[in-house]
């Protein structure tokens, strides 16, 4: 059984946010058996860290966020991004075939927003009525259904940040939590939305409520390279 190691150099979050997408992926994919391990923080030494999985895994694929375009314009000037360490590595002939890269388009958050319905749940299955078969009842519901409709995105990958530090992904993904609270709760105060609304701490739970099918993975082309790239491990 073959052993996959991904690292998101980013955030030990968005390790247990991939690890759940990336499963889910396999799932989906109806992959064969396949071992998937997740590590998440800054690697200062991420050669030699690479070097260190692969004596006990088969492949190690690294993710990190692309942003957005101001952003990865910015990174491509700096020789020690995180991006370009990484290609660096993946270019490099000691690790062909073993080391892959995959860009989350538009922060790992847009991974999430390919299922609205996940997130509408996510956050209605913390009330009685909602606790069990949570889609089927907001499918079944025409004014959630319509609020899910409106609020879908057809194409993940293009929340796309206006200038430098504008909003992207992530900025869009607190937005939705708010209109969902607010959907589920009219009365609820700005204190307790604020309290509520989605943190990059929630996205390993979210991620846990997201539908990977063919509808949902045709909305962002980047979480589908992760699939085929743990696919070519068959």
């Amino acid at each position: 059984m073959p052993s996959i190691r991904i690292l998101t150099l980013e955030s030990d979050d968005d390790a247990e946010t991939v690890r759940c997408l990336a499963k889910k992926l396999a799932a989906f994919m109806q992959l064969a058996p396949i071992q998937i391990y997740t590590a998440g923080g800054p690697q200062p030494q991420l050669r030699k860290v690479i070097q260190n999985y692969l004596k006990q895994d088969d492949y190690v694929i690294i993710v990190i966020d692309s942003d957005g375009r101001m952003t990865q314009h910015e990174r491509s000037q700096q020789p020690n991004s995180l991006k370009n360490q990484s290609r660096r590595i993946v270019n490099d002939r000691q690790f062909s075939g073993k080391v892959f890269l995959v860009e989350a388009i538009q922060e790992l958050e847009a991974w999430l927003l390919i299922d609205c319905i996940g997130i509408f749940c996510y956050y209605a299955t913390k009330r009685a009525q909602f606790r069990e078969n949570c889609r089927d009842k907001v499918s079944a519901d025409v004014s959630l259904k319509r609020f899910v409709s409106n609020n879908q995105k057809g194409d993940t990958e293009k929340i796309v940040e206006a200038v430098s530090g504008g909003k992207g992904a992530k900025e869009h993904l607190i937005e939705l939590s708010e209109k969902v609270l607010r959907q589920l709760n009219p009365n609820l105060t700005q204190r307790d939305i604020d309290r509520k609304k989605y943190h990059e701490s929630r996205a390993p739970e979210v991620a846990e409520h997201i539908e990977i099918n063919a509808e949902t993975l045709r909305r962002n082309d980047s979480l589908k390279k992760l699939g085929d790239v743990i696919a070519q491990f068959q």
